[in-house]
């Protein structure tokens, strides 16, 4: 059960809205009163409150607590309790939001760019192989159709000798020794 432990007679001002404040305080499972500010905005609407800002052995020593804050304390005690209501809690979610969203589309602009650049690293480096690829296979081509002109050439001798030997053989077997017979 809350208890009125404190009101304050100065207003205190935020974002064109006048508030009073007042302290109040409630019993804790630990039987500690734990003491909140409220603020009631002047002329009606949405009564905003803090966390809770104190604790204190009982009523009495809540209300002293409360004799004692300043009006600067009260000022940021109603900023800490506007940032607790859900438009600003959703504000700060969505601003943090897109702020990971800018970085995402950054973050994949520059992998965007990134990429571009390795394709067109690729598309050299591909060109490159496909050129040295040709000049290895026109040098094997060139190589094997010398070797080939070569054992060609070879063959030609080869054939040329073993005519030659052949012919020397038939001569010698129809020469003089074979006469004799």
């Amino acid at each position: 059960m809350l208890a009125l432990a404190h009101h304050y007679d100065e207003p205190v001002t935020s974002g064109g809205v006048t508030y009073l404040a007042r302290v109040y305080g409630a019993r804790e499972a630990d039987g500690q009163i734990g003491g909140w500010i409220v603020f009631f905005p002047r002329g009606g609407g949405r009564v905003i409150a803090t966390a809770r800002e104190t604790t204190q052995s009982d009523l009495a020593d809540l209300g002293y607590w409360a004799s004692g804050l300043t009006h600067v304390y009260l000022e940021g005690a109603l900023d800490r309790a506007l940032d607790l209501q859900p438009d600003a809690v959703i504000g700060r979610e969505l601003d943090r939001l897109e702020a990971l969203e800018t970085s995402a589309a950054l973050d994949a602009n520059a992998l965007e760019t990134a990429a571009a650049a390795a394709r067109a690293e690729s598309d050299v480096v591909r060109a490159a192989r496909e050129r040295t690829e040709d000049r290895f296979l026109a040098t094997v081509a060139g190589e094997a159709e010398a070797e080939a002109a070569a054992h060609e050439a070879a063959a030609k001798g080869a054939r040329q000798t073993a005519k030659a030997a052949s012919g020397a053989l038939r001569a010698r077997r129809k020469g003089p020794s074979a006469k004799k017979k």
